[in-house]
């Protein structure tokens, strides 16, 4: 691989490593650790998601030397599973499981594409996701409990159709709420209500049902009125954030993606991003 190759991998790594601090930091969040309190999350805490965007700074890091090195698929997936192993061992938790593979799918990808170009992506993204979820089997997790309960797609499916809530759904809200509002924080939490909507999100599933997805969607709807309205959204959010803690309500595939969104904007000098520490 070419220096300038290898140079725009690291940054893209770097810019999604970001991503996950921005989307960490963002406040006020429905039932998600923030700078508030930690949401339906009475096990984690602000300095332990830290910790844990740190691991998957190290993840992506570890990423980007297989693919210069031109390494076959199996030994991203073999990076990965440690990174996983790492979360529950040092943090007792898999709280960005879920950003581990998507953050490295797109990785990975831009790798196979060899162009900057979004449909030359998304198609290798497609491709890698078939081949990945054709060989992988059932997965002992909530995640695939609650596709299968609720015959739901959730992150496979997402996955396969190349992140259409990424490219079709956060990217352009944000860029078109920014131009509207003049303001990245009100540009941010539009891109999380169009998610809000989108996403089928099995953590949600597996805590509230279908009645819960219904919920988040209804409120995602809810905040992006508001938004265009030019309401107190913040408000909003934060009686939101009590109604999901008594529902133990929580949108974690939201969370992620909203992340790979920040990661990109970051990566495109979008917007600034907030290194993870150490």
């Amino acid at each position: 691989m070419n220096s300038s190759r290898h140079s725009e991998l690291e940054s893209l790594a770097a810019a999604l490593a970001a991503g996950a601090m921005k989307e960490l930091r963002l406040t006020p969040k429905p039932g998600l650790v923030d700078l508030m309190d930690n949401g339906s999350h009475p096990d984690l805490s602000m300095p332990l998601m830290e910790q844990s965007v740190g691991i998957v700074a190290r993840y992506l890091e570890e990423i980007v030397v297989s693919l210069s090195a031109d390494e076959p698929f199996v030994r991203q997936k073999e990076i990965a599973i440690r990174a996983e192993r790492r979360l529950y061992t040092e943090l007792g938790t898999n709280t960005h499981k879920g950003y581990i593979f998507l953050s490295g799918m797109l990785l990975i990808a831009r790798h196979h594409a060899g162009t900057s170009g979004e449909g030359a992506l998304r198609k290798a993204l497609s491709a890698i996701s078939r081949s990945f979820f054709s060989t992988a089997g059932e997965q002992d997790t909530h995640g695939e409990w609650a596709r299968r309960q609720f015959k739901g797609g959730g992150i496979v499916r997402e996955a396969v159709d190349a992140y259409p809530a990424l490219f079709d759904g956060a990217l352009p809200v944000f860029r078109q709420a920014l131009a509207r509002h003049a303001c990245v924080s009100t540009a941010s939490f539009a891109m999380m209500a169009k998610l809000m909507q989108t996403i089928d999100d099995t953590t949600t599933l597996y805590r509230g049902g279908v009645e819960g997805l219904a919920r988040v969607r209804r409120d995602g709807r809810a905040l992006e009125q508001l938004i265009a309205e030019g309401g107190d959204y913040v408000a909003f959010l934060t009686q939101l954030n009590q109604d999901y803690k008594r529902l133990n309500l929580t949108i974690g595939g939201v969370a992620d993606m909203l992340g790979i969104a920040f990661g990109c904007l970051i990566f495109a000098n979008e917007i600034n991003g907030i290194p993870p520490a150490g």
